[in-house]
């Protein structure tokens, strides 16, 4: 991740780079089931004598609650019934890096292991990692990129707690997409970020207004399929805390607005194969993608209803994906199409990939990335053709029984139910995964919403 992590290979090198930098402070953390990275601060000296090398024990309970840290209750995996235990964090010395913004610290990430050192299956960093050492053995390595979007909100996250997130004002009014002019005024924050994230080892290619008032998008440098994930993760988490040193907060939630556009992750994604060449490159047919590629499209598009929980994974992801948006909801395929699910692009060369557009920028990039590879490869594995590429409008054509599940609940049923999904991603990642999200929805349909109020306070 950093500039220096090829030299940082061991723990003996750590001490080297402690000096060198000044580090006092090594920020460590793993990811959970929604994407969030959770772990310590955790002081040089200790770090150094005895985390680097044996971890770090945390509560188990990071796959026990939710995102707000309400725990969730019937888990199998652990809840009262367990006590609780610990799991142990131990540090990926290959995600060292600096943080810019933060003098004296360096971050790293962790994968999770339960104490007696098996690798914690529900981990989404666990999960890819094995997905993407299947690839290799296939014969592939997977790369990604990807596109996120974002909302910058005027006011800290402390500020707009203590309004109860109301009013929300953009940080910029109106609609400028790709608008050079309307964005030299946000240039001093976006340009903080995308020059901070450089010196973090998070390369921003491109960066834009989009079609929201006080919208964004970045765009990510393509690379392998697990620092696709690091680096995404790290690029939600960083550009909030800079955010909030300009004073105002970034949100990456899917829908923040009827009015406004909804927020994308949209990722992009091809193989390279053992001699390190494209797999999905057609030289012979360039309109095309090879049959390599077209198998692997033939699978994201096989899966996309059995994978949408993970693509789609919060009740206000489906907000996103109503009418046409934009956003992928059907399971269709077309070329270079922004209204299908996914989007072939074909090439010659290096520039030949598909494009997962049924994401939101509010899902956990491990798990997407999981979803599609997974997808993929088992598309190459069964020699799947893709079915008829939509020509057009998808929105408008696609066969009912091509439309993504419709809410969360609904997606966690057909997860649940989904025996390719098992076989790919395990039973234990599929039930507990399944159960957050049941969680999720109880939670939801248990408050008292403003809109219910407006409408039915009076009338009713």
């Amino acid at each position: 991740m950093s500039k220096d992590d090829q030299t940082v290979a061991t723990v003996e090198d750590l001490q080297g780079f402690v000096d060198e930098h000044s580090i006092t402070t090594f920020k460590i953390g793993a990811v959970d089931i929604d994407g969030l990275w959770r772990g310590k601060r955790i002081a040089t000296r200790y770090f150094l004598e005895s985390v680097a090398t044996k971890g770090t024990n945390i509560c188990n309970i990071l796959f026990g609650w939710d995102m707000q840290d309400a725990l969730i209750p019937n888990l199998s995996y652990t809840g009262w019934q367990t006590g609780y235990p610990d799991v142990t964090l131990k540090p990926d010395l290959s995600t060292l890096a600096l943080v810019p913004w933060e003098p004296g610290t360096a971050s790293i990430i962790c994968d999770i292991f339960e104490v007696d050192g098996t690798p914690l299956a529900l981990a989404p960093r666990t999960l890819l990692r094995r997905l993407v050492e299947q690839s290799e053995a296939a014969g592939f390595v997977p790369q990604c990129g990807y596109e996120l979007e974002f909302y910058l909100l005027k006011g800290t996250p402390t500020d707009l707690a203590s309004a109860n997130y109301s009013p929300l004002e953009p940080f910029t009014r109106g609609n400028h997409t790709y608008s050079v002019h309307r964005d030299t005024a946000s240039e001093y924050i976006l340009g903080d970020i995308r020059g901070q994230l450089a010196e973090y080892g998070i390369y921003i290619e491109a960066s834009n207004s989009e079609h929201g008032p006080g919208q964004f998008e970045v765009n990510m440098r393509y690379c392998d399929a697990l620092d696709a994930a690091d680096r995404a993760m790290l690029l939600k988490h960083s550009v909030k805390e800079l955010a909030t040193r300009h004073g105002c907060t970034a949100s990456f939630i899917a829908k923040l607005s009827t009015e406004w556009a909804g927020s994308s992750g949209h990722l992009h994604q091809s193989l390279l194969a053992e001699d390190g060449n494209p797999a999905f490159a057609n030289a012979d047919e360039p309109s095309r993608l090879s049959s390599v590629g077209e198998a692997y499209l033939a699978g994201v598009v096989e899966l996309a209803k059995d994978m949408t929980a993970l693509y789609l994974p919060t009740i206000n992801s489906y907000k996103r994906t109503e009418g046409g948006s934009w956003a992928g909801s059907s399971s269709t395929w077309g070329m270079d199409n922004r209204t299908v699910a996914v989007r072939a692009i074909p090439d010659a060369g290096s520039a030949a990939r598909v494009e997962n557009r049924v994401a939101g920028a509010d899902a956990n990039p491990y798990l997407v990335i999981a979803a599609s590879l997974a997808s993929g490869m088992h598309g190459i594995d069964k020699g799947l053709t893709p079915p008829a590429a939509i020509q057009g409008n998808a929105y408008e054509q696609a066969d009912s029984n091509a439309v993504l599940p419709l809410t969360l609940g609904a997606a966690a049923d057909v997860l649940e139910a989904s025996n390719t999904a098992r076989s790919l991603l395990g039973d234990a990642f599929v039930d507990h995964f399944v159960a957050t999200r049941r969680w999720e929805v109880q939670q939801f349909r248990s408050t008292i919403t403003e809109w219910e109020v407006a409408r039915y306070l009076e009338q009713t």
